[in-house]
């Protein structure tokens, strides 16, 4: 039997051991030439290991629990203060204060001339951006934010329908794993001495995302930066709010863009053409994504599905039970976008998709958003305004291409 400092120097030999592979680990994760069996094969060493040690210490635990209980304990190391949170900061009357003062007096976050700015430059430092980002810009105060949110429901984006992920880099990657198509393995009586075959290894693909920077100008008046702050607040939320659903909805569309469409011919037989969305739900679509799809079309695409029946003369979209105002097309919410999002192909094909959008892709967004002003340059000095900038930072990256079917009603 081994002694007490024999065991405990196999622990800690071992525990080196395991930092040293989760190490190669991460590193190869980040590498996107990394193969994913290699990645495979590492995080499985890595849990053997891990096996490995709760055994070896279970082992030593119930040899020398008695004498590991009797040994002094080391005292805690103290906590170092917490910093105040960003939530909190942004929240505060101080940093609305300061924030719409320094709409005011277009100060800059590279530079700070006065001491009531302080807070912006403190939430800067906590949000990781010391310098205001590469385009430069103070963080919007939290009831922007939250106003521009509430906003963004009112006004029905595509993002919705999405998955949609606040991050706090500008890169970085999301590991998404494959769904196994194999079972158990046969063992016909006794396990071969060669163990159980492993012919299906998890698998998982490394996804990368890469935010882009976006921006725009919106001249205030004089009047409205001196006004009260609820006013200014309020101006800008609704503006940049619209802003933000136009380009998330471009980038949304772009990335529906990637699927080939196929063409579903209506005629006068309106059965056809509900066949052929049961087909889609039925055979195109794997059934765990069929269960949670929905369909995405727009103004025209809409009205014509709203003027169909199906072979006993009923409606085929229904209204949605769970939405007083929404509708149903075989128990599948349907959505409505504008034509100009949407826009209807040489008049006669309509935009048409189907699936789960939440498997299909991501938003990536980084919030909230950064603001700086001018009163200097541009218009501003002729117009007697304030030209305030907003920077905002968003990306989409596709997780499931088999997860929405994308077709075209032709209907001449």
């Amino acid at each position: 039997m081994k002694n007490m400092s024999q065991m405990r120097q196999e622990i800690k030999t071992l525990g080196g051991q395991i930092r040293a592979a989760a190490t190669r680990l991460a590193t190869a994760a980040a590498d996107p030439s990394t193969p994913s069996s290699e990645l495979t094969v590492q995080r499985d060493t890595l849990n053997s290991m891990n096996g490995r040690m709760e055994a070896m210490q279970a082992a030593f635990d119930a040899q020398y629990g008695e004498s590991v209980k009797k040994l002094p304990k080391k005292p805690k190391a103290q906590k170092p203060p917490k910093s105040p949170s960003l939530k909190k900061m942004l929240g505060s009357r101080e940093y609305a204060r300061a924030f719409a003062d320094g709409m005011r007096t277009g100060a800059q976050p590279k530079r700070m001339t006065d001491e009531k700015h302080k807070v912006l430059y403190d939430a800067l430092t906590i949000a990781g951006d010391p310098a205001g980002g590469q385009d430069g810009g103070f963080l919007v105060p939290e009831d922007v934010d939250h106003n521009i949110r509430e906003l963004r429901r009112e006004l029905n984006p595509l993002a919705d329908l999405f998955t949609e992920e606040d991050v706090s880099t500008n890169s970085g990657w999301r590991v998404m794993d494959k769904a196994p198509s194999m079972g158990f393995t046969y063992l016909d009586g006794e396990i071969p001495d060669d163990g159980i075959a492993m012919d299906d290894q998890p698998e998982f693909v490394k996804v990368p995302f890469s935010l882009t920077t976006y921006g725009l100008i919106l001249p205030v008046s004089s009047e409205l930066a001196s006004d009260e702050v609820a006013s200014l607040f309020g101006y800008l939320a609704r503006w940049f709010a619209r802003k933000q659903i136009i380009t998330e909805n471009k980038l949304l569309k772009a990335q529906l863009d990637e699927l080939t469409a196929s063409v579903i011919e209506a005629d006068e037989e309106d059965v056809y053409v509900l066949d052929k969305i049961k087909h889609v739900l039925n055979v195109l679509l794997d059934p765990a994504i069929s269960l949670n799809a929905g369909v995405l079309t727009n103004q025209d695409g809409y009205n014509f599905l709203d003027t169909l029946k199906d072979a006993d003369n009923r409606p085929l979209m229904q209204p949605d039970p769970t939405n007083a105002t929404g509708m149903m097309l075989k128990g599948r919410p349907i959505t409505m976008a504008p034509n100009w999002l949407l826009p209807t192909r040489e008049e006669e094909y309509f935009p048409l998709y189907i699936g789960d959008f939440e498997q299909y892709a991501t938003l990536f967004t980084r919030h909230p958003l950064e603001i700086r002003s001018t009163d200097i340059g541009g218009d501003a000095w002729r117009k007697n305004s304030i030209e305030v900038r907003g920077i905002s930072r968003m990306s989409v990256a596709a997780f499931d291409a088999g997860a929405v079917v994308r077709s075209e009603l032709h209907v001449p």
